[in-house]
């Protein structure tokens, strides 16, 4: 289990480190070309904003992991400690819950678009591929929920969950 998810983090990794310097790349060249009156990069917008969309759901796993998300903890920390720990755990199975939903459904959406064969107007690649960042996303979603229900963070860095406990 320890190994499938530090390929996990590899992967959410990789996809970060390459999506993001590649979009800025992009809008930086499309840029320069368009102030120097070389022409337009067509496909250069449009790369981007499918990076910047491939880019929000894989860092969804990375916040979670990380226990980085927005929270309202200070309603939560107004409880008694045992409810606290309650509200922990509520909040994680609705969070799980909400992972599931959205999951099930980019797959509806996702076979739907492989079954149309759409392609992107510029890159000509096919949309389902832009709608799979759907799935990884909410998929880490679960994972990573999961993951902080069965081994909590440890690290000084991760008091902010400690103290939700």
């Amino acid at each position: 289990m320890k190994r499938l998810l530090e390929k996990l983090d590899n992967i959410e990794i990789y996809i970060l480190n390459i999506a993001f310097p590649l979009m800025v790349l992009f809008i930086f060249l499309a840029t320069v070309f368009r102030y120097l009156g070389i022409g337009s990069i067509t496909w250069a917008e449009e790369a981007s904003r499918y990076l910047m969309i491939w880019l929000a759901f894989a860092g969804i796993g990375l916040g979670f992991k990380h226990n980085a998300h927005l929270g309202l903890s200070f309603v939560v920390n107004l409880l008694p400690k045992p409810l606290q720990k309650a509200a922990y755990y509520l909040r994680a199975v609705l969070i799980i819950l909400f992972g599931g939903i959205v999951f099930y459904y980019s797959y509806l959406v996702v076979v739907s678009q492989m079954n149309n064969g759409q392609l992107s107007p510029s890159l000509g690649i096919p949309v389902w591929s832009v709608y799979a960042s759907l799935l990884l996303g909410s998929a880490l979603i679960v994972i990573r929920t999961l993951q902080l229900l069965i081994k909590p963070p440890t690290s000084p860095d991760d008091e902010r969950l400690n103290s939700q406990l």
